[in-house]
């Protein structure tokens, strides 16, 4: 056996430096990891994710409406970095949308007399309340 074979690879102070290398690491992970739990971030990145559900919701139905603009064709989870840490929800949603043509007369019809239907119950509503 050589002599080399029996040698420690690493001194004591090696492997007390690397020991604190990784408890400075595994603090600085915990940290990160109160912050994004901290409940008022939670509650932003939800805030967050409502807004731009309702944006996109509202935009898509602006283009059903408006007879223009495009249509999601295709939604789909992105992985984040290996290495990142992610919080359960913080997933990445990329969308694809493609332009479409005029809408059909029929859904114009649709959409015209569900804007009547709506109309009438909020007058029926505002009459029936004014009078209690």
């Amino acid at each position: 056996m050589a002599e080399s074979d029996t040698e420690p690879r690493q001194t004591p102070d090696e492997i007390q430096a690397e020991i604190n290398r990784e408890q400075r690491r595994l603090a600085e992970t915990l940290d990160e990891l109160s912050v994004q739990a901290r409940p008022a971030n939670i509650a932003r990145r939800q805030v967050a994710k409502a807004k731009e559900r309702g944006t996109r919701i509202f935009d898509e139905a602006r283009a059903l409406v408006l007879g223009g603009g495009a249509v999601r064709v295709e939604s789909h989870l992105v992985r984040p970095e290996e290495g990142s840490i992610v919080i359960k929800g913080d997933d990445k949603v990329v969308t694809t949308y493609q332009s479409r043509g005029q809408l059909p007369p029929e859904a114009l019809i649709l959409v015209a007399g569900v804007g009547t239907v709506i109309a009438v119950g909020v007058v029926a509503w505002a009459v029936r309340r004014k009078r209690k």
